[in-house]
């Protein structure tokens, strides 16, 4: 089966993935744009979206208010926060949630430099789409990693009640709910790069 197509396991229905680049975050660590750093010989948003593409049917780069007139000519479509005074990641998952809530979505974050399809495709392959969400053990393998994860369309409701009710961490809305934890096959993978420091101590 491939991404984008629809299978049926027992009476249930398997959602074909979106996937989605979190690059709406301030970066006022890192003092630049995350989203723009290049790792790989190109901006990180255009390395995690190639990444993304062959588990995807699209892939949207989810963004905050400012970024929506400079980026409308990037080709990729883009997905803005909810009209809500809370940013940050839940807002553009729940963004998501919002606009195709029958699709699943494979949401992923622009500071994870060390990503490669070998953690999307245990990911993928791992998925329980009978829970709210699959994701990954953290790099320390206490916690759910909410920033790569896969959130299916039945999370939808759950993500906008918390959202709504002041919740603003989406790793403890996964500590909260049914989740799917796995273990990353490299926790180093997960890794975020959120300063020059941080950055440096990887050798970029």
């Amino acid at each position: 089966m491939t991404s984008t197509e629809t299978s049926s396991t027992g009476d249930s229905q398997v959602a074909p993935l979106n996937g989605l680049v979190l690059i709406g975050g301030r970066s006022l660590r890192m003092g630049q744009d995350k989203a723009q750093l290049v790792y790989y010989d190109k901006p990180q948003r255009d390395h995690l979206t190639e990444l993304l593409r062959p588990y995807c049917q699209t892939v949207y780069w989810s963004v905050n208010a400012e970024q929506i007139d400079r980026l409308q000519g990037s080709g990729i479509p883009l997905l803005g926060d909810v009209e809500n005074p809370r940013p940050g990641p839940l807002n553009g998952i729940l963004a998501a949630l919002n606009q195709d809530p029958t699709v699943a979505w494979l949401v992923v974050a622009c500071d994870m430099p060390l990503l490669t399809d070998l953690s999307l495709r245990a990911l993928v392959a791992g998925r329980n789409p009978a829970c709210l969400a699959t994701a990954f053990y953290d790099t320390d393998g206490r916690y759910p990693e909410p920033l790569l994860c896969i959130w299916e369309p039945a999370s939808g409701p759950v993500v906008r009640d918390a959202f709504n009710n002041g919740m603003v961490s989406p790793r403890k809305l996964l500590m909260l709910h049914s989740a799917a934890l796995l273990p990353a096959p490299d926790p180093r993978e997960l890794t975020n790069v959120n300063s020059p420091a941080e950055r440096n101590a990887l050798g970029f």
